[in-house]
């Protein structure tokens, strides 16, 4: 039996980020020998959802002929949007081939990004996303209200794109000894994606014999792709931030939001907060 190619799924909007996404997914393409499908959805455009919240205003005597210029104006956004994608994803196209990506398929969708990337992703390995969205708030920190949503429903993993590319030569990988981080570390220890790519594990907090075997497990799995394994004292998230920062990292590796949404939105989110603060791409696993 044939064995199945592997796929990327990279998701790009008309954000900064639409660049960056596509060298990314070429980088894991080529490393992984892999098709690359580019994903771009329509959403339901504002000029409807005037359309509607007008819908039930009354003592207007142009309700009529208002509702019908909403309805020309959504109709010439559609076809605006339909362009602007076709456009976006000829570019991405041609960005991917100069990244030496030769199988490339381009899907264009309407409906909500979150659906149908988890519905696009049934058949891909791995998922390709940016920071932030077309619509998002460019001040430092802000995380794109989309990105939290698709890592949380995504069973597969996800490679959260930083702004701008940069070759991924050092990577580091967070590891709590929790199901996804093991799945992380078992990646990191098996793909081509990593190979001739300098591995450093850290766990952060106490130096307790729970973490001392967590070390010795990973430390394992790992074995020569590993050029350091260590418990540092201190929160996860200034760990991991100072960590990444001394030594250089291009890339971290961590297992994605092992607390349910509730828990997350009352204690916070080592996860969501490392998106925030680290300006590096994040490969996630749930």
């Amino acid at each position: 039996m044939e064995r199945r190619m592997t796929k990327l799924l990279a998701c790009i909007d008309a954000s900064q980020y639409a660049t960056s996404i596509c060298d990314h997914a070429a980088w894991a393409a080529t490393r992984l020998e892999a098709a690359v499908e580019v994903l771009h959805v329509i959403q339901r455009k504002d000029a409807v959802a005037a359309r509607h919240d007008l819908s039930g205003a009354v003592g207007l005597g142009a309700k009529s002929s208002l509702m019908e210029e909403l309805a020309r104006i959504d109709e010439q956004e559609g076809r605006l949007a339909r362009e602007q994608g076709k456009l976006l994803l000829q570019a991405a196209e041609e960005r991917l081939r100069q990244g030496g990506v030769t199988a490339i398929s381009l899907v264009h969708r309407h409906g909500g990004i979150v659906e149908t990337v988890v519905e696009r992703e049934a058949d891909a390995d791995l998922v390709v996303i940016g920071k932030r969205g077309a619509s998002a708030d460019f001040a430092k920190g802000h995380l794109g209200s989309k990105v939290e949503r698709v890592v949380r429903q995504s069973v597969k993993p996800v490679l959260v794109a930083s702004r701008a590319f940069r070759p991924i030569e050092r990577a580091l990988i967070a590891f709590d000894a929790g199901p996804s981080a093991r799945k992380a570390v078992a990646f990191a220890a098996t793909s081509p994606l990593f190979e001739g790519v300098e591995l450093q594990l850290v766990i952060a907090g106490t130096d307790s014999d729970r973490h001392r075997d967590a070390l010795r497990w990973a430390s394992e799995v790992l074995g020569d792709r590993a050029s350091r394994a260590e418990i540092v004292p201190g929160d996860a998230e200034g760990v991991l931030v100072a960590d990444a920062v001394r030594v250089g990292a291009d890339l971290l590796l961590m297992g994605a939001y092992g607390h349910s949404p509730l828990r997350s939105m009352i204690v916070g989110s080592t996860t969501t907060a490392m998106m925030q603060s680290l300006q590096l791409p994040l490969l996630l696993f749930r």
